[in-house]
């Protein structure tokens, strides 16, 4: 299983507030900015006070596992953003969730939010859905890649179609370079429109985040970094 990261949620009473709206309201094919580089707007987290901002990026303490996700749903969508793994004891890549279930107030929430799991940069896989719990194929489908450095600064692009349940995830590292395909997840009773969350799998696992990008139903299901 892998990473989970905790936003800033004060109380079920403020998720309450918070809300949620699908997509944010971004139109189709357009892209907008899911973090300012200032603050956690925009983010609710489990626990709380889990996440912080650190020099422009949107950093996990390492307090414990849990995630930090949207405050808005999205169904197909093309996410961008650049990551870097600082450390872990004990360690464990930084993942990203799709396909979430987002939580009820006042009752416990799946554990990942009950969604696919992308371990960025080396796509490793994992599959929360209650009964499921896997890695296995034939969802998963690994690519031939490079080996990247966690701790360096990769650009990642997730490329998500909740009516096909389908994803697929591209590393460019060097940040600048050409992004190679490196994991795929197809299951069509997979596919729903949720939150979008980071994941700290464990205490101890510090991240970063940055130039988070989404757009909303994007007009092509192809991946665009590695061209």
């Amino acid at each position: 299983m892998k990473s989970i990261l905790s936003l800033g949620l004060g109380s079920l009473a403020a998720l309450t507030v918070v809300g949620c709206s699908s997509a944010g309201g971004i139109r189709p094919g357009n892209t907008a900015s899911l973090f300012d580089g200032q603050s956690l707007a925009g983010w609710i987290q489990s626990p709380p006070d889990a996440w912080t901002v650190k020099d422009g990026a949107m950093a996990s303490k390492g307090s414990g596992r849990g995630v930090i996700y949207t405050a808005n749903d999205y169904g197909s969508f093309r996410l961008i953003f650049t990551m870097r793994h600082l450390s872990g004891k004990p360690d464990h890549q930084a993942a990203v969730l799709f396909f979430c279930t987002r939580p009820v107030p006042g009752q416990k929430p799946l554990d990942a939010l009950g969604g696919i799991q992308f371990q960025v940069p080396p796509g490793y896989p994992w599959d929360y859905r209650p009964g499921h719990n896997t890695d296995k194929e034939p969802a998963f489908k690994h690519l031939p890649h490079p080996k990247y450095d966690p701790h360096e600064w990769s650009r990642v692009e997730i490329l998500v179609n909740a009516a096909k349940g389908t994803a697929r995830l591209a590393v460019a590292q060097p940040v600048g370079s050409k992004a190679v395909e490196i994991l795929d997840f197809t299951d069509p009773a997979a596919g729903r429109t949720g939150p979008i969350a980071l994941q700290m799998h464990n205490q101890g696992l510090l991240d970063e985040y940055k130039d988070l990008t989404i757009e909303v139903d994007p007009p092509d299901d192809e991946l665009i970094t590695v061209k």
